[in-house]
């Protein structure tokens, strides 16, 4: 799955280019399904990976909590799925589950690439800033808002980065693809939130 560096680069595209009025909430919805382990619940997985039928079912999500589908943190936790889903779809089960399944090395190097790439990323889209002030956090029956208030720091250590990793080169991935997939992510979750008419577009 995308990393927390991604998933806060990719909300925060989202809540600019969907003028979301409350993006810390946005953001912090943005971060949530992460903030518990294991992810089964939290990202509405279903099927399985042996048999190549594992998939998000971000329509679910949003089914379930229809009634508070108009909070930004509703919509961010949202568009995490969706991201998510482009990551599942997109580069573990085509080739990234054989190649770690194959080659150990690949597993250590892949999380290498996810830290050179909080670097390269945040070089590219700049910082995320994050606020708990003010943001009313719902407690979901997947993750509670302490949860979420816990799992931060973390996240804003992954901003923490050395400036020489953004030169260093990237062993599993290219930097081509990493932006293809935010971007992505970018277009796609916001043309689902362009379907509901609470949001501006």
């Amino acid at each position: 799955m995308g990393s927390r560096v991604m998933h806060s680069i990719i909300n925060n595209e989202i809540a600019s280019r969907m003028k979301i009025e409350d993006k810390a909430a946005f953001l912090l919805g943005g971060i949530a399904p992460d903030a518990v382990s294991p992810k089964d619940l939290s990202h509405f997985y279903k099927g399985n990976t042996d048999e190549y039928t594992r998939r998000i079912d971000y329509k679910s999500f949003l089914n379930k909590y229809r009634s508070k589908s108009h909070s930004p943190y509703i919509l961010g936790y949202y568009t995490h799925l969706i991201s998510d889903h482009v990551w599942l779809t997109g580069f573990y089960l085509p080739w990234l589950k054989n190649r770690m399944e194959k080659d150990e090395e690949i597993f250590t190097r892949y999380h290498n690439d996810f830290r050179l790439c909080n670097a390269k990323l945040s070089e590219h889209y700049g910082q995320v800033r994050f606020e708990m002030k003010n943001v009313n956090v719902p407690n979901l029956d997947e993750v509670s808002a302490d949860q979420v208030s816990a799992f931060i720091p973390y996240v804003l250590k992954d901003f923490e980065y050395d400036k020489r990793d953004a030169e260093k080169p990237l062993e599993v991935f290219t930097f081509q693809q990493i932006i293809g997939y935010v971007e992505t992510s970018v277009e796609l979750g916001a043309a689902e939130l362009k379907k509901l008419s609470i949001v501006k577009n």
